[in-house]
């Protein structure tokens, strides 16, 4: 955290940042880009990077709040297809929101002021595909300071791999455990290598990685609710138990003689970011905050939950460094008492993926009703972008206006 930063009228967020925790905005849409919430929350907390929310564009266009035949390239009635013109206002809303960062990106030379967007979960098990709509998301954005959502599927490890080696930032996302945490450095580390071989600069690289330990604790705690036995003691334990596993790993690394190679060259450092889970502004969703406090980690935090944690948050200095023991022992228990977790992992990735999708479906769904409404042809989605079309880099310069 910058000294100039420091956020105001927060014991909690202040001792946050003086943790090294950064905050990002989860569930930004297109009014509060418009209305002032994103600059005032940048401004306070402050709020260091976004995360672009499909859900909420499909709200604000039914709303009224979106006019997907008003915006620059989003087509209209019989005109391009409705998933297109979802793609365009979505990507519309990333420029807005980059540019709203810009000052902190630039002032922290690129370590804050990062903007995540989602891809189409339709591929997240086409290697090929994926790495296709990160180039089409970099190109249509034209930011650097954006982050491309890759699932941590098998096939999104390869395509991580190969959008770092491009130099495409990337927000590695649904990773459940730290065995796939651990697949994702690997892949990062591979990118950057093969950047390195091609004599490709990596200075300005940037990525992270999204654990979602929040909702894996509330899966797991269904489980021992259902099962009973000795595993009740476990229950509330499991996320500051797999962000201490993977925070361990992340530890190491940076000790690595592997990295100190890849540092001489410029690398950052890939970052844990703590998803946040399914109960925003409640008493269990600031309780996960002041349980997952590390140095150069992030939180992803919807607007209740921050203004929750302003409140009555209560941190007590890092949680996370040197509990690899303890994070074992819970973890261990959680195996007697019959968790999998890369089982109960593996379904609450594909059930996220699912959600994105609907996202994106009822987004489209929220144009096409609004085509009609005008007196427009009823059209039916499709992928935004051909999967198999290749795309032209963006220039990884653009600030603000670039377009």
């Amino acid at each position: 955290m910058w000294e100039d930063e420091a956020p105001r009228g927060s014991s909690a967020l202040a001792r946050l940042a003086h943790e090294g925790v950064s905050l990002w905005l989860d569930g930004v849409g297109r009014r509060s880009l418009a209305d002032g919430t994103l600059t005032r929350w940048a401004a306070h907390a402050p709020v260091n990077g976004v995360l672009l929310s499909l859900g909420v564009l499909a709200h604000e266009v039914r709303a009224g709040h979106a006019d997907p035949s008003r915006e620059r390239g989003a087509g209209g009635p019989g005109g391009r297809p409705a998933d297109d013109a979802v793609q365009a206002l979505y990507y519309e809303g990333a420029r807005r929101a980059c540019d709203a960062l810009w000052t902190r990106f630039a002032r922290t030379r690129g370590a804050e002021g990062r903007v995540t967007v989602e891809l189409d979960p339709r591929v997240a098990d086409d290697a090929r595909a994926t790495v296709d709509r990160a180039r089409a998301a970099a190109r249509e954005v034209n930011r650097p300071s954006l982050l491309v959502g890759v699932s941590a599927t098998a096939a999104g490890l390869t395509a991580i791999s190969d959008c770092v080696a491009e130099g495409i930032g990337v927000n590695a996302r649904h990773i459940t455990s730290p065995a796939r945490y651990a697949e994702v450095t690997e892949a990062c580390f591979e990118g950057l290598e093969r950047a390195v071989a091609l004599g490709r600069p990596v200075a300005g690289y940037h990525a992270v990685a999204t654990f979602e330990a929040a909702r894996m604790e509330a899966a797991v705690d269904r489980f021992l609710d259902s099962a009973g036995g000795d595993g009740a003691p476990l229950a509330g334990r499991t996320a500051q138990a797999l962000a201490r596993a993977a925070y361990q790993l992340y530890d190491g690394q940076l000790g690595s003689a592997r990295w100190r190679r890849l540092r001489s060259f410029g690398a950052s450092p890939q970052r844990l970011v703590w998803a946040a889970g399914d109960a925003p502004g409640s008493a269990l969703a600031v309780r996960q905050v002041e349980d997952l406090v590390a140095w150069s980690t992030v939180h992803v935090l919807p607007a209740p939950t921050l203004d929750a944690l302003t409140r009555s948050g209560r941190l007590r200095g890092d949680t996370l460094s040197g509990e690899s023991g303890a994070a074992q022992l819970v973890l261990s228990g959680l195996r007697r008492a019959g968790v999998d977790i890369e089982r109960t992992g593996a379904e609450l990735a594909r059930t996220l993926r699912e959600r994105g999708l609907e996202s994106r479906l009822e987004a489209a769904a929220a144009v096409r009703d609004c085509w009609d409404a005008t007196g427009g042809d009823r059209l039916s989605a499709r992928p935004a972008e051909d999967a198999g079309r290749r795309v032209r880099r963006p220039d990884r310069g653009a600030g603000p206006g670039a377009r």
